[in-house]
Order: C-alpha cells, then sequence, then structure tokens
C-alpha cells in the first residue's frame, strides 16, 4: 500500500479524491487507472450537491510524461442525479475542475505546459519539442491553445517608454509600449500613426512619465492623448542626432578635411602590407568610363538639388519632384562642396585566418592563385577560389600571363602610381564619420594620433572649430545630466555661425521641456529598445508569417 501511495503522488495530479487503481509500463506509454473517490458531487447547472450514484464511464486523458514516456489517464467517472427535482439537469457527471476541463482530451497541468511551449516556441517548433518530451501535440493545437489564452492584466502604469519596431522593413511598423518601472512590455500596436497612440494613452489618465525618441508622431500621440505628462527624450537619440548633424556638416566640409590622415591598422609587414591590402583593384578603360559617366550624374543631380534648394523648395518636394531618398537630398543639401564618393579598404572575410600563410607564400615566389587557393583548402579554407585570385590581384606588381588585356594598361597604372610616395599611401584617409564620432566621445579615449588628427581638423576648418566646443558640452550635458547648462548652450548654438548645427540646435529648442527632462530625469528608451530586440527574435522565429495578434499574445504572454 505505501508503494501505491508513493506513485500515487508521484504519478497523479494534485487533487484529493483520486485513487490509482491499476498501472500498466510498456516500452512508450505509462497507463493508469484511475477513480475517483469524492462521495459528493455539485450539479454543474443547480450548484446542489448529490450522492445519488447513477452509473459510470470511462474517460481517457494525456498527463505529463513520467521517464520519457506519455502517460495515459483512464479515469473512471461517475454520473449522478440531481438532488433538485426542479433541475432540469435529471443526470450529470462530476466535474474534475483542477485535473481535466470538460470535454478536454488533455489534463490542465498538461495544457499548462503546452502554453508556455507555445508562447517560448510557437506552433511548429514547439510541436517538434513537445513530441521530443513525450508530450505530442500538433501546430495547430499549440496555436488554438495560444489564440485561447486569456490576456494577461497589467498593473496600471505611471511610467512608460514607447518605441517604434518594423512588422515588415522600410513599409510597416508598429508601436511597443513598456511599463519603464516594472521592466515589463505591456501593449503592442499594430502601427505607429499618433492617432492609435493617443487613443491607448487616453486609457491611462494615471500616466505621469512617457520616453520617447524623436519621433513627430509619437510627440503628437502625447499632446493629443496625455497632454498632463512630462515627455523625456531618450538621451542615446539626442547623441545620435548630436553625431548625425555633425557627420553632415563635416561633410559639406570635404575639401577642406581631405588631407587628414590616420596610420593604417597593420602589423607585421608594417607599411607594404598596408599598402597591398589598401591598392584598389585595377578597373578596365569600359569600368573607368562606366564610374565616370556615373558621376557625372550624381554631379547633375547634386547641382539640381542646390538650385531647387536655393529656390526656396522644402526637401520633402525635392525628394518627390526628383524621385530621390530624403537622406541622398539631406546630405546633399548640406554639403557645401559635391561629396566625392570613397573607396573603402576591404571588410574581414573568411580568407583573413589564412592571409599570413598566403602571404608568406608569395614572399617565396608562388603567385599563381589557383595554387595558393588549393593548398588552403586542404588547410581548412570553406570558400571559392574567387576570394584568393583577387586577394593576388591586389599584390601583383606585374601582369599575370592569364589577366585579360583590357586590365593590363590599368593594372600597370595603378602599380606604378600605389609605388610612388609609399609612406603617404600607408596611412588612410579619415572619414566624415570617424572625426563626427571623434568629435562627440571622450578626448580622453582617443588614441594620440585620434587627437591628432582631430586638433588638425580644428586648425584646418573654421566649421569644426566653431562647433567642437559646443559638441563636447552638449555630450557632457547628456552624460553627465547637466540640465541647468543647457539654456546657455542653446544660445551659443543658435548664433554659432553654421547653418548645420543651429538648425539641429533649433530643433532642440522646439522640444526644450523634453530635452531638459531627458538631462535630470533617470528615465530612458534604453531597456525599449532591449524590448524590441527580443520582439524582432520571436518575429523571427515565425519566418514573418504569423498574424500581428499570434506576434501580439506570444510577446506579451511570457513578459
Amino acid at each position: 500500500m505505501k508503494t501505491a501511495s508513493k506513485l500515487s503522488m508521484t504519478l497523479l495530479p494534485k487533487f484529493p479524491g483520486l485513487r490509482l487503481e491499476k498501472i500498466a509500463i510498456d516500452a512508450e506509454i505509462v497507463s493508469l487507472s484511475v477513480a475517483s473517490t469524492c462521495p459528493l458531487a455539485a450539479c454543474p447547472v443547480c450548484g446542489n450537491l448529490s450522492g445519488r450514484l447513477h452509473s459510470h464511464y470511462s474517460r481517457t486523458v494525456t498527463d505529463l510524461p513520467w521517464g520519457g514516456r506519455s502517460v495515459r489517464l483512464s479515469l473512471k467517472v461517475r454520473r449522478f442525479r440531481c438532488s433538485d427535482l426542479r433541475c432540469p439537469r435529471r443526470v450529470f457527471a462530476e466535474r474534475l475542475p483542477k485535473v481535466v476541463e470538460p470535454y478536454a482530451r488533455k489534463t490542465i497541468r498538461l495544457q499548462e505546459i503546452l502554453l508556455l511551449v507555445g508562447f517560448a516556441l510557437g506552433g511548429e517548433a514547439g510541436a517538434r519539442l513537445a513530441e521530443r518530451l513525450g508530450m505530442k501535440a500538433s501546430p495547430s493545437t499549440l496555436l488554438r491553445r495560444l489564440h485561447g489564452a486569456e490576456t494577461r492584466s497589467f498593473p496600471l502604469p505611471e511610467v512608460v517608454g514607447v518605441d517604434d519596431f518594423a512588422l515588415l522593413k522600410g513599409r510597416k511598423y508598429g508601436t511597443i509600449v513598456v511599463d519603464l518601472e516594472r521592466h515589463r512590455p505591456i501593449e503592442l500596436l499594430e502601427d505607429r500613426s499618433a492617432e492609435t497612440l493617443a487613443a491607448w494613452l487616453k486609457r491611462y489618465p494615471e500616466l505621469r512619465i512617457v520616453s520617447r525618441d524623436r519621433s513627430t508622431e509619437y510627440e503628437r500621440a502625447i499632446e493629443h492623448g496625455a497632454p498632463q505628462v512630462v515627455e523625456v527624450l531618450d538621451r542615446w537619440h539626442l547623441l545620435k542626432n548630436l553625431r548625425q548633424s555633425t557627420e553632415r556638416i563635416l561633410e559639406g566640409n570635404h575639401a577642406a578635411l581631405s588631407g587628414i590622415t590616420l596610420p593604417a591598422k597593420s602589423g607585421g609587414s608594417g607599411e607594404k602590407e598596408a599598402l597591398m591590402e589598401h591598392t584598389p583593384a585595377p578597373r578596365s578603360s569600359k569600368e573607368e568610363a562606366a564610374s565616370a559617366a556615373y558621376r557625372k550624374r550624381r554631379l547633375a543631380r547634386y547641382e539640381k538639388v542646390k538650385k531647387l534648394h536655393s529656390q526656396g523648395m522644402s526637401m520633402l518636394a525635392i525628394c518627390r519632384a526628383l524621385g530621390m531618398s530624403r537622406g541622398a537630398v539631406r546630405r546633399y543639401v548640406h554639403s557645401e562642396a559635391f561629396p566625392e564618393h570613397r573607396r573603402h579598404p576591404p571588410q574581414r572575410s573568411m580568407l583573413d585566418p589564412f592571409k599570413p600563410y598566403l602571404a608568406k607564400r608569395w614572399e617565396e615566389g608562388c603567385h599563381v592563385a589557383m595554387q595558393l587557393w588549393r593548398e588552403i583548402r586542404e588547410q581548412g579554407y570553406p570558400g571559392a577560389q574567387g576570394r584568393v585570385l583577387q586577394w593576388a590581384r591586389h599584390r601583383r606588381r606585374e601582369p599575370a600571363p592569364t589577366t585579360p588585356g583590357r586590365y593590363v594598361s590599368s593594372m600597370r597604372k595603378q602599380t606604378s602610381k600605389a609605388s610612388k610616395n609609399s609612406p603617404r599611401k600607408a596611412a588612410r584617409q579619415l572619414s566624415s564619420r570617424q572625426l563626427a564620432w571623434m568629435m562627440v566621445g571622450d578626448p580622453e579615449d582617443l588614441s594620440s594620433a585620434e587627437r591628432h588628427a582631430l586638433e588638425r581638423a580644428v586648425e584646418t576648418c573654421a566649421d569644426v572649430a566653431a562647433i567642437y566646443p559646443l559638441v563636447q558640452k552638449f555630450s557632457n550635458m547628456v552624460r553627465s545630466r547637466e540640465a541647468e547648462e543647457f539654456e546657455e548652450w542653446l544660445k551659443d548654438s543658435l548664433s554659432c555661425g553654421v547653418k548645420g548645427f543651429e538648425t539641429f540646435a533649433m530643433g532642440l529648442r522646439r522640444e526644450q521641456p523634453a530635452v531638459e527632462a531627458a538631462l535630470s530625469l533617470p528615465y530612458s528608451n534604453g531597456q525599449t529598445e532591449g524590448q524590441v530586440n527580443r520582439l524582432k527574435m520571436i518575429k523571427r522565429q515565425m519566418y514573418g508569417r504569423a498574424s500581428f495578434g499570434l506576434l501580439r499574445r506570444r510577446f506579451l504572454g511570457v513578459a
């Protein structure tokens, strides 16, 4: 009896009144015969208790697995006569509310586990895992459980963060709302329009603070839906906008800054290796002609944009008139000179671990790319020969016998040009983005070469000299949360004489209360961005095929 009692406690749901009568174990299934021992049962219609037994019937349900085997319960369920003669239900079956729901084929605790699996993995992946764990369920069953689950209720929020996320990148966006005090998402909205968010905000008059990025839609939503709240701009976005404005100003001064360089990042073989790595591949005469024609078209667009903007046309109107992106129009408008395309050095590739061996073999005189590819393939290189051919082409000082004729003259011209002043060519030109990062960042974090390049930029370019102190002051204000200095900074920025920076300052003046709140309050949108990353992971698990309703349930259900 003690053994049977222990088995009952181990295998049966924790519900008083169940008795284990028989157990049968085979290779895959544990079958349990279980009977109810409760003397009375309540009528589901009138609620009166009755002990007048009518009959029995057998009901089979699946329970949680045990020892890697599926568990099947054969429940011996009793029928009772209702004790109230006026009740329309003369005979009823007893309910086991903590064991199994009416008409269900799975126990409540098994359905709860399957629901958690569905929340975590969705339909297809969840069904595969459940089967391996001995809880066989189809993808449709898991999704049906998800859609039928009760919506979680959350405490009324007082401090929230809002941000957008891509339902279809570049085309359709939604809105996420996060309770910043409890660190959990509380709502997903199907679009990012001001009307939708304003309608949601109106349902929560107890809101005190809303953190947001600099979206004008969210600004309008808060103005109409919750005018009583304190708006807080996200500090990360403030620094990002500062860097972007600085970068646009630097792009407009490209000619003045073009002579500033940084030492090449190379090791071992020094300047010679840097020269080899960054010498661009030779191009044929046709490719050179195509490049020149493309530059001519870009220059014509640049001049057209400048002309239309000088006539008073807005950037959005120029975009529509010329069929250009807003980013390109903005870049052209803020550039004082035509922004030339720069050829960037090659990025990291799967060939990098094998480059020391290739360089060694090249110095030994093996200049046959196919032979080099065969050798590193035996060492585990997984790529095709194309990368090795390109690597070898960058290093040739004389054309190979197999080099096509259209490349020979261009290659010799490129080699002679690269061989002149090789120490200078080993340095890399400082880009506008790199210089913008240096200006926004902490000067203590810069290397000596970067500090020297920054000093040269300040000495060379009047715009850089004018805005650098303002950029540094704003960065320090954001990092140290010194709101009391913002008013003075704003006055200095609006009269700095650099149009692009004055435009940035005017935008902040329009949102001055929200900026000052960001510089004084501890709230920010960092955890909202983190929840967006988690949402992206769940969305990608479903390969973009799930409905918004399912995405919302999965995301909020396990928050």
